[in-house]
């Protein structure tokens, strides 16, 4: 048999060439790895930000301020006061107004936006404010 046209594994796959591919491997392997934290890490980013954007920005709603105004003004009418009483009581209401809007605003992360200037349904926080006025303005007698 004279000389075999087949080669010997030592002639085919000598050091350098089995090195080089280990090489190349252990690179796809690390950039594979480095693509996946940098995709991990931009996903993270994108949720914790639309997190924040989600709780921090605030929430309308309405209130009635005509309607509470015309109620206050109403039930002191009824009460025939004298005008020093009623300019006292006057200030103590807008003081209570002003601060339960401040405070609910506040506490809540909302802005209150007096109902003719909202053209789309929201929600109406009127209940609520009246309620916190009147027991203002029981605390301070």
């Amino acid at each position: 048999m004279g000389e075999s046209s087949m080669t010997t594994p030592d002639e085919t796959y000598n050091a350098g060439a089995v090195r080089e591919g280990i090489v190349l491997k252990r690179r796809r392997q690390k950039w594979g790895m480095w693509a996946l934290g940098i995709t991990a890490a931009l996903a993270a980013t994108v949720a914790i930000s639309l997190l924040t954007v989600r709780l921090a920005t605030p929430v309308i709603v309405t209130f009635d301020m005509k309607g509470t105004v015309d109620m206050f003004m109403q039930q002191s009418a009824q009460q025939k006061l004298e005008e020093a009483t009623a300019k006292m009581l006057t200030r103590r209401f807008n003081a209570a107004l002003t601060q339960s809007l401040s405070d609910w605003q506040r506490d809540h992360n909302v802005v209150i936006l007096v109902s003719p200037a909202v053209v789309s349904t929201q929600g109406d926080i009127t209940p609520q404010i009246r309620s916190e006025i009147a027991q203002r303005m029981l605390e301070v007698q």
